[in-house]
């Protein structure tokens, strides 16, 4: 490998993981098969036989982009010879780099009764359910998602500060989760709606999408808020879950927040979120 050039041998690092990844991440699998690679043979030749059309073509531009496979599909015998070399020293280029990652941080926190008193090492962990959602409207940028199957007016009047960036800037805002339940003690859609027309009123650009049950009993039943970050945890959005309960919830990162919608879209197709009027 001593021939390469910097370039060069930052593609061939990144050939051998993208190889790695069509071999399911597992090194045993990818070093039997490159200890096997023959350069008499042309591209087609050195795909594994259990690979279908879309991992050969994945493969064999791997194999192409670091100088392996020829334009015309031949083999480059030295560059093949470093790919193997590369391959055989793959676990200790990963022990390494697992070993240079800093511990992972807990993510989780917590709501607790106040009467509750985390060590002083762990306080950090004690940041309530309003305080989180709050900051999970705040990154908003360009549309904001509260979804719960439970809300209270008392638990929309905790939130009405952390949505003053979507007021002010008459961001898209979308309520989600609660259902007609007319056997219910407590009709969670109208506070929906009722917390719906207030953003309205003031400023924000509100639909609100009721839970339509697929089946008798079933309910929307994920707590999730999401700005630009999100939140999700296992608080609903009412005085209880917002404040006096026991809740755990983790934050969402900005890809978590496209998945999130993505989710959303597709139980609208599917009719199990569906739009109801905001205004009486």
């Amino acid at each position: 490998m001593s021939t390469l050039t910097y370039d060069q041998a930052q593609l061939l690092v990144a050939s051998v993981y993208r190889a790695l990844d069509l071999f399911s991440n597992s090194e045993a699998e990818l070093a039997e098969w490159a200890k096997g690679m023959d350069s008499d043979v042309n591209a087609e030749g050195l795909m594994p036989s259990w690979f279908d059309a879309a991992e050969r073509g994945a493969l064999t531009r791997a194999l192409s982009d670091c100088g392996v496979v020829r334009e015309d599909t031949t083999v480059d015998r030295y560059r093949l010879l470093e790919f193997q070399e590369a391959v055989e020293f793959l676990p200790h280029f990963r022990a390494q780099e697992f070993a240079r990652r800093p511990p992972p941080k807990a993510q989780v926190v917590f709501t607790v009764p106040s009467a509750v008193v985390l060590p002083r090492d762990a306080a950090y962990l004690q940041h309530s359910l309003a305080s989180r959602v709050c900051e999970s409207l705040a990154s908003a940028e360009d549309r904001a998602l509260l979804a719960s199957p439970y809300w209270s007016d008392e638990g929309a009047a905790k939130l009405w500060d952390g949505t003053t960036k979507l007021r002010e800037l008459g961001l898209p805002v979308t309520l989600a989760g609660a259902k007609r339940d007319p056997g219910a003690e407590y009709d969670h859609l109208a506070a929906m709606l009722r917390f719906g027309r207030r953003l309205a009123e003031d400023g924000a650009t509100v639909r609100c999408l009721e839970f339509v049950p697929p089946v008798l009993g079933a309910i929307f039943h994920a707590k999730i808020v999401c700005g630009s970050t999100g939140y999700l945890g296992s608080g609903n959005l009412t005085d209880a879950g917002l404040g006096t309960h026991v809740e755990a919830g983790v934050p969402l990162a900005a890809v978590d927040v496209d998945q999130v919608w993505w989710l959303i879209g597709i139980l609208e197709e599917a009719g199990l979120l569906r739009p109801v009027v905001v205004r009486a």
